[in-house]
C-alpha cells in the first residue's frame, strides 16, 4: 500500500461521519509507523471496559486488528454542493473528503517547491510521526453497518480506525513543512 487512505467527518465541531469507510485490512501488513497507534487504539478500548469505546467496538471476528488500518487521515465529507445537469445537489462521501486532502497536499506540495525543496512524496512515515499536525476527532463512528454491522469503530483520542489521525491542521502542516530540508 503506497498511498494515503482517507476518511469522513462532518459537521463543525467535526465528529466521524457515520458512511466513513474504516477499519483493517485482510490483505495489507501493518506498516511499521502504525503499529504503536493501532496498539494505543486498543489498549484504549481494553481500559474503558465499561465504557461506551468498548461498547462500540464490533465484535473481532469481524476485523483483524493485526493488519493495516485505514483511514490515515480524514476531512469534511458531508455536505458538499455539486451541479448536476444544472441541478444544486448536496453529496456526502470520502468522493468528497479525498479530493479535499489530496487539495490541502497540493498547497503543502507547492510551499515547498516555491522554496525551492523537493515535494514531500510518500506521506504516511511523517504523518504517523507528527500526529499533532491533525485536528484529532474523538466523537462519532462509522456505524453505517456493512462488514462490521451495527457495531462500527468509534473515533477516539489519537488514531482511530473510522477518521485516521484527523484531520488537516494547515497552519501546523505548513510550518512542518516548511521546517523539513
Amino acid at each position: 500500500r503506497s498511498s494515503d487512505l482517507v476518511g469522513g467527518t462532518s459537521e463543525i465541531p467535526e465528529h466521524a461521519w457515520k458512511g466513513s469507510a474504516g477499519g483493517f485490512s485482510n490483505q495489507w501488513p501493518q506498516p511499521a509507523y502504525q503499529k504503536q497507534h493501532v496498539k494505543n487504539y486498543f489498549d484504549s478500548a481494553m481500559v474503558v471496559v465499561t465504557g461506551p469505546l468498548h461498547m462500540l467496538l464490533p465484535a473481532s471476528n469481524r476485523y483483524n486488528g493485526s493488519k493495516c488500518g485505514f483511514p490515515d487521515v480524514s476531512a469534511q465529507a458531508d455536505n458538499f454542493l455539486v451541479i448536476d445537469r444544472g441541478e444544486l445537489l448536496s453529496v456526502a462521501g470520502t468522493s468528497c473528503s479525498s479530493p479535499t486532502f489530496s487539495g490541502i497536499v497540493s498547497l503543502l506540495n507547492d510551499i515547498r517547491l516555491r522554496a525551492n525543496k523537493s515535494t514531500l512524496g510518500f506521506l504516511n512515515p511523517l504523518f504517523y510521526k507528527h500526529p499533532s499536525i491533525f485536528n484529532d476527532i474523538v466523537e462519532g463512528s462509522n456505524r453505517a453497518g456493512g462488514r462490521c454491522g451495527d457495531r462500527g469503530f468509534p473515533a477516539s483520542k489519537g488514531w482511530d480506525p473510522v477518521t485516521g489521525l484527523g484531520t488537516p491542521n494547515f497552519p501546523k502542516m505548513e510550518a512542518l513543512v516548511r521546517s523539513l530540508k
